[in-house]
């Protein structure tokens, strides 16, 4: 049984929730073409860190570059999620990893996964949630550590109209200020007691992507 699945080949950008995502695309794109050895995309909860990402990896490939997607609940046997549509490309210049925060929770289990990010020759462009939650294990996780504290970052925030335009997009006519992402405003439209099915139609006509 799946925590979730992730379908890489239906992101579109032009239906992306409001700009936010489309910039950090951008950015990093462009520092991929710059040779950048480490990338950050940083962003609350349900804000569309895996979009980004999965985004990225489509634009790249695009450019005929190669690139390779590591789900870090995954390789660390923490969390089931099943990939649609998904491959990594031999060679790979770019290394995406999704949910590196993973590592900080188990860092005596990660320690190989670690040396694999540290030891990869190419480009690595890394979602991390706010805030990072840091173990104990200090003397294990420091050269991750420094290596994400070298990298340029970049942040995914929403303007109020952007939330307001996909809540009423989904059947919600109002967005609380607590609702900072498109990913809250789901969540809450699951709590009003909307179907499973209604939410996946949707997701799942080409105008809304999360």
């Amino acid at each position: 049984m799946y925590d979730y699945v992730i379908n890489c080949g239906r992101i579109n950008e032009d239906s992306l929730v409001g700009s936010s995502i489309k910039e950090v695309i951008n950015w990093a794109v462009s520092k991929v073409m710059g040779n950048e050895r480490a990338l950050v995309i940083m962003g609350e909860s349900g804000s569309g860190k895996t979009t980004a990402l999965l985004a990225i990896m489509n634009r790249l490939r695009r450019l005929r570059i190669p690139v390779a997607y590591v789900n870090t609940y995954n390789e660390l046997g923490l969390r089931s999620v099943k990939f649609v549509d998904c491959h990594n490309d031999p060679g790979a210049r770019v290394l995406l990893i999704d949910d590196i925060d993973a590592v900080f929770t188990v860092p005596r289990m990660a320690q190989g996964f670690i040396n694999k990010v540290l030891e990869f020759n190419g480009t690595v462009i890394t979602t991390l949630t706010i805030p990072l939650l840091v173990g104990n294990d200090l003397e294990i996780l420091e050269p991750l550590i420094k290596f994400l504290h070298s990298a340029q970052r970049v942040f995914i925030e929403y303007r109020d109209e952007d939330l307001r335009v996909f809540a009423q997009r989904i059947g919600i006519n109002y967005v609380r200020p607590a609702m900072k992402t498109p990913g809250m405003v789901l969540r809450n439209f699951r709590k009003m007691g909307n179907s499973e099915s209604t939410i996946n139609n949707v997701l799942n006509d080409n105008d809304v992507v999360l």
